[in-house]
């Protein structure tokens, strides 16, 4: 399957978790609630590695086992900056609107300077109009 099926799709996933928060009875911790999901998310991603790895080992070198838990912490510590925006009574609709095209520039900025990786025109009018969308929705909520 191409990468650029699953770029299109995957986010739908995203908005269907996103939507079944807000099923949450009032007053559950959503902390808790996302260590619990991650903790199914533990089980998932280990099954998925037996099924799909030719080695069979929980073991990692130090190097690769430090950087896997610093990923580790950094989505567990970004998990709760997006709860608490929400906890704060950021609308998700503003909310994904500015956080999901400020991620994807992010991501382009760190591959340009730690990677060196090139821009072609068309994502370059990407970037502007994603800023563009970000300032109109920051003015306008206003």
């Amino acid at each position: 399957m191409p990468w650029q099926v699953l770029a299109v799709s995957i986010p739908l996933l995203f908005v269907a978790y996103q939507a079944l928060s807000k099923l949450l009875p009032s007053g559950t911790s959503a902390f808790l609630v996302n260590a619990y999901a991650s903790a199914l998310g533990a089980v998932i991603m280990l099954a998925l590695y037996f099924l799909t790895s030719a080695q069979k080992t929980f073991t990692l070198d130090g190097r690769t086992l430090a950087i896997a838990l610093g990923i580790g912490a950094l989505i567990s510590i970004g998990n709760a900056g997006i709860i608490q925006a929400y906890l704060w009574g950021a609308p998700q609709s503003s909310f994904t609107a500015i956080y999901y095209p400020l991620l994807v520039i992010y991501a382009l900025v760190v591959s340009i300077i730690i990677w060196h990786e090139k821009l072609n025109w068309y994502q370059i009018a990407g970037i502007l109009l994603a800023l563009t969308g970000i300032v109109l929705i920051v003015y306008f909520r206003r």
